[in-house]
């Protein structure tokens, strides 16, 4: 059985909210102490969806009566449910909860009625609520004792994985500030509350990818293959160049000599967005849609990198503004260079590509291009957002990424293809990887755990 209240969207909450807590508070201080008896009595949410339940020795008849009035001015996602954990996404009701009010759910079923669940005791109900909204509608009434709980449990563990992340970054990749922020935050976040601590636990697969990028550094790849220079550049030439006045140049050559100042900013601005536009989506999809959708998106973006980092040491390969400045020999200590993004700055007034780029350690990681590749999965899996003009506005945005890596002389279309390659067999990749029954049952407790 389904209940849907059309009151319950977004636009009434500030009207409602406000003279729904304010009858209910007055109920608690104006209502008479009740009949000390457990006679049971039904407390209807609405004309049609009512909910049997036991009363305890210390309800209030008039705050009842009050809530019941004003349940149909309550927000679903404004509503606040005392419960016990429960496993498999049920949950059930406090032995001190008086008031039970409205919530997006399946069904409200009778304790008592229920010759199955004939264990629990008489006073309490369970609620079947979908897996995607238990966590983010219900706040537990002992929240603080769970959160020392869970800490007291994990106490170890979490002494053994800081250890872990200290030594790796002392000892090994070198410490900064920003290693320090990092662990503070996700340690604060990890205390603060049951959300909090969930949030912290689903973002650790984008602080995966920050290790894993910062530890690139420890092995450069030009000291496991080869360089490639002088060979990309030729195909590049061939495979997409274009001839004026007689002489056959490649697409980054061109826009050397023809870049627009318009062009300058656009595809800065595109280029300075290639991971938040992802991270906001991922994050979207962790709060208002779903955390499996979540979990698919992130992973996927952490498979890719692994697929670019591993092309990154199978072809080490220079970008088109490393041609124009030093020719096809290799020069190990070339700085990182802005490119065509040096217009952004002069135009802007800001040093945003300058500073970024001298602190570059290794230029020749061309191939694949990992700007290319992040836009991409968020068209892949625009669709979960069911927002059509959102879909479009990842397509367009992939494109414009595409171009600004191409316009600014930082990737070759190869590189750009090369890229896009490797969102697209990553998202195959963990489709078919995901189905393994182990695997899968891995993903499923992790979904629990955010």
């Amino acid at each position: 059985m389904r209940y849907y209240n059309p009151l319950y969207t977004r636009k009434w909450t500030k009207i409602f909210v406000p003279v729904s807590t304010f009858f209910t508070q007055l109920g608690s201080q104006l209502g008479f102490q009740a009949n000390t008896n457990n006679d049971e009595s039904t407390t209807p949410l609405s004309s049609e969806y009512t909910a049997n339940s036991s009363y305890g020795n210390n309800s209030s008849s008039l705050s009842t009566l009050f809530s019941t009035l004003t349940s149909q001015f309550r927000p679903s996602y404004k509503t606040l449910i005392p419960y016990k954990n429960h496993p498999n996404g049920i949950v059930k009701h406090d032995n001190n909860n008086l008031i039970y009010h409205q919530l997006d759910i399946h069904r409200i079923n009778d304790e008592n009625n229920n010759e199955k669940n004939n264990n629990m005791t008489n006073n309490s109900i369970l609620i079947d609520i979908p897996t995607n909204y238990s966590n983010d509608l219900l706040i537990d009434t002992d929240n603080k004792h769970s959160n020392f709980l869970t800490l007291k449990e994990n106490f170890i563990w979490i002494i053994f994985a800081s250890l872990l992340y200290f030594l790796w970054f002392i000892f090994i990749a070198g410490i900064s500030i920003v290693h320090i922020l990092i662990y503070s935050a996700l340690l604060i976040s990890y205390i603060l509350s049951e959300r909090t601590r969930r949030f912290a636990l689903a973002i650790l697969i984008y602080l995966t990818y920050l290790l894993l990028y910062d530890a690139l550094r420890l092995i450069p790849n030009y000291t496991v293959s080869t360089i490639h220079i002088e060979d990309i550049y030729l195909i590049e030439k061939k495979l997409f160049g274009i001839v004026k006045n007689g002489h056959m140049m490649t697409l980054n050559e061109y826009f050397q000599q023809n870049h627009i100042p318009l062009l300058d900013v656009f595809t800065g601005l595109c280029y300075l967005n290639w991971i938040p536009i992802p991270l906001i989506y991922s994050l979207y999809l962790y709060r208002y849609k779903s955390k499996r959708d979540y979990m698919d998106f992130a992973f996927t973006f952490l498979l890719t990198n692994l697929l670019g980092f591993v092309v990154y040491y199978i072809i080490p390969a220079a970008p088109p503004w490393y041609v124009e400045l030093y020719g096809f020999e290799f020069n190990l200590k070339a700085p990182g260079n802005a490119a065509g993004f040096i217009h952004f700055d002069q135009i802007t007034g800001l040093k945003v590509f300058s500073s970024m780029y001298s602190k570059n350690a290794n230029v020749f990681a061309a191939i694949p291009s990992l700007h290319a590749a992040y836009p991409l999965i968020t068209v892949l899996y625009g669709s979960l957002s069911k927002k059509l003009w959102l879909h479009i506005g990842f397509v367009f945005f992939t494109f414009s990424v595409w171009f600004s890596a191409v316009y600014s002389r930082h990737h070759y279309v190869l590189d750009v293809i090369a890229g896009g390659m490797c969102a697209l067999t990553a998202f195959i990749l963990y489709r078919l990887l995901s189905r393994i029954p182990t695997i899968n049952r891995l993903l499923t407790a992790y979904n629990k755990l955010i």
